[in-house]
């Protein structure tokens, strides 16, 4: 169990809970299980909470519990006309639990309208509500919200945890449980096909061969993008590449997410690279 999360089981336990949390780092599936957990802490009916064996408990496991709630991004985003019904829920009594109990997740993604109206419920928080934002990336939350919120942070599971037989997904995921997923879903071995070439295009400077790379769709090379993060982050760190290499990847991952055409940003990106020179990789 993480140490994190114990000590706000432990808070939950004893009355003494923040009502705005921020769960960040891990992976999403990791945060919502986390969310799950506490939310069986405070709502459980048993003697040994939690239980998993009550009528709230089996519930709450089921996603059927009517006092715990989830908001995701319509799309890409979270908009404030889920965030009013939202407020229409939480200041209504709980219908059986003892608290309300709402987990918003990817909360980068909440509009600036959405975030702001969630400012009301931060500053005068109905009674017996708790709420959870879980995000990768916790500076993407307004910092109006976050000076509010009791930031909660829960490592990604270590390699040993990893199950037998993930260890290539660990590596090129650099313990990422998201990209691990991600990386599974395109396919190990195509991917560091990907990762390959690349980097024995910017060693040769053979820049024809960038052809080979496409076509990538938009989400594909955002998830070659990401690895391929990893794995100059790892040539930075034994001295075989400089940190200019990861600078321009980052400049390329935000024009992407800028809509900018994929294919064009990772030329101009493998072009930069290039011109960086001087390497031997490997």
């Amino acid at each position: 169990m993480n140490h994190n999360l114990t000590i706000i089981k432990n808070a939950a336990l004893e009355n003494r809970l923040a009502h705005l949390l921020i769960f960040h780092g891990s992976g999403g599936l990791e945060r919502q299980k986390a969310f799950r957990e506490l939310a069986l802490v405070l709502n459980c009916k048993g003697d040994n909470s939690p239980c998993r064996q009550c009528s709230a408990c089996k519930k709450i496991l089921t996603g059927n519990h009517p006092d715990v709630h989830v908001v995701e991004p319509q799309k890409t985003s979270i908009g404030i006309e889920q965030i009013a019904l939202l407020q229409q829920k939480l200041y209504r009594k709980p219908f059986e639990g003892k608290y309300r109990v709402c987990l918003i997740d990817e909360a980068d993604k909440l509009t600036i309208a959405a975030a702001n109206a969630l400012l009301k419920v931060a500053e005068e928080p109905p009674e017996a509500t708790i709420i959870v934002f879980s995000t990768s990336n916790a500076e993407g939350i307004i910092a109006t919200l976050r000076s509010r919120a009791q930031i909660v942070y829960l490592p990604p599971p270590k390699q040993e945890e990893w199950e037998i037989g993930t260890r290539d997904l660990y590596d090129l995921s650099g313990g990422d449980p998201d990209l691990a997923r991600s990386i599974e879903q395109i396919g190990v071995e195509k991917l560091t096909e990907w990762l390959q070439l690349y980097l024995k295009i910017i060693e040769t400077g053979d820049f024809l061969q960038s052809f080979n790379l496409f076509p990538l769709e938009k989400e594909e090379s955002i998830v070659f993008l990401k690895a391929l993060t990893v794995k100059i982050k790892q040539l930075v760190l034994s001295g075989e590449l400089t940190a200019d290499y990861l600078a321009e990847l980052r400049k390329t991952m935000a024009v992407i997410r800028r809509q900018v055409n994929h294919r064009l940003a990772i030329e101009v990106l493998m072009l930069k690279h290039i011109q960086l020179g001087g390497i031997k990789i490997g």
